[in-house]
């Protein structure tokens, strides 16, 4: 059934277990971003607070991840996993205690998201690193594109559930179901064998690489520039569609299902075109999509650009994540890693802030335009100014 095609590594059991373990976290991680996006646009009028939720819960990542990615390296990242998915399980209850207790307020909101972020930044390098140990090298891209294609099915179903939890029984319970998906995870890892480090000869060096140097500046670009697209989803949905939390779920499903499109073709589509050709057509769908939202004055057009939005942005991830795997040594994989998280979600992070200031300063359709014209302007500069055809 997995020879060939994109589903290959689902032979192998471990494999299997981590894809299985990931798709209930990232549901649950789903429902818990539309109640956490969506009670903020219920707290504060302003874009910039709206977006401050998302720079609040990246920005940790920036500042920890580095370290994160050494103990990926050093230590046992079964018992690290568990560990931190404790530690995000615990967050998440506290967050449903408060919802359902009404002291659930903006700044209760913010705190409580960084810490989610802080304890993910942690969990981010010895995740990332794990999958490659399951699967020969050669079937690292497909692994890698179907880890991802996992995170977009929940992307497609968490926010419609998210939603209605949301509308029919509040953000707590929303809250809550993140908390359990967090413990199953934990719970399925439990079963793994442990993952000691690999010796590690020398001392890593991540960025005298060339290679992953261009890798890491491509993604934090493509971050800084795209990260609106999901961070001002709901103040699209509030101000351009005039819709509700269920018409909010509806984008991100939409958004998740063009995610789920690209990342079942993108493995193959890397190693028959290469990754700098790839990279440069999913920038483009993401420019596209933003010039979409941007034009968006009926639900269909905006949820038409949601899914292109969502087909470039996990194109260019994925491409980019299975770039940098290749390219690592597995013995520091963690900390090469570590430094394409750090880039990624800084991007990310400033992105979202910056959407949000654009937002304010320009009004909402202006803002989008602004950063779909960048998104264009970097898929011809990954086009034109990088000279291997295995380079981004």
């Amino acid at each position: 059934m997995y020879a060939r095609g994109p589903f290959v590594p689902l032979r192998h059991a471990r494999f299997r277990a981590l894809w299985l373990a990931g798709l209930v976290s990232f549901l649950g991680t789903w429902v818990h971003n539309v109640a956490a996006r969506w009670t903020a646009t219920s707290l504060a009028a302003s874009p910039v607070l709206v977006s401050a939720v998302d720079t609040i819960q990246l920005l940790p990542m920036v500042i920890f991840t580095l370290a994160a990615g050494r103990l990926a390296d050093r230590s046992d990242r079964r018992r690290l996993l568990i560990a931190t998915h404790i530690g995000l399980s615990s967050v998440a209850l506290v967050m449903a205690a408060f919802a359902w207790g009404g002291r659930l307020g903006m700044w209760q909101l913010l705190g409580l998201t960084a810490c989610i972020g802080a304890f993910g930044a942690i969990n981010g390098p010895a995740w990332q690193a794990t999958v490659p140990r399951q699967v020969p090298d050669e079937e690292v891209p497909k692994a890698v594109a179907l880890m991802s294609t996992g995170f977009n099915l929940a992307r497609a179903v968490g926010p419609g559930l998210g939603a209605w939890l949301l509308v029919h029984a509040g953000a707590g319970w929303a809250f809550l179901a993140n908390a359990v998906s967090y413990a199953l995870i934990g719970a399925l890892l439990w079963g793994l064998p442990p993952q000691p480090p690999w010796p590690d000869p020398a001392p890593a060096q991540p960025l005298q690489d060339p290679r992953l140097v261009r890798f890491y500046l491509v993604v934090a670009a493509f971050g800084l520039f795209a990260m609106p697209s999901l961070s001002l989803l709901p103040v699209v949905t509030r101000d351009l569609l005039a819709g509700d939390a269920s018409d909010y779920g509806v984008l991100l499903s939409a958004f998740g299902a063009g995610a789920v499109s690209a990342g079942l073709v993108v493995a193959s589509s890397a190693q028959r075109f290469g990754e700098r050709r790839v990279i440069a057509f999913t920038t483009l769908l993401a420019a596209v999509g933003f010039g979409l939202l941007g034009a968006a004055e009926s639900f269909p057009v905006a949820a038409a650009g949601a899914g292109v939005a969502g087909a470039g942005w996990i194109g260019t991830l994925s491409t980019i994540n299975a770039g940098v795997q290749m390219a690592s040594d597995r013995a520091t994989r963690g900390r090469a890693l570590a430094w394409y998280l750090t880039f990624a979600v800084g991007g990310q992070a400033t992105g979202s802030f910056l959407g949000g200031v654009l937002a304010d300063l320009l009004g909402l359709a202006p803002a989008l335009w602004v950063h779909g014209a960048a998104l264009l302007a970097l898929s011809i500069v990954v086009a034109l100014g990088i000279r291997r055809r295995s380079s981004p």
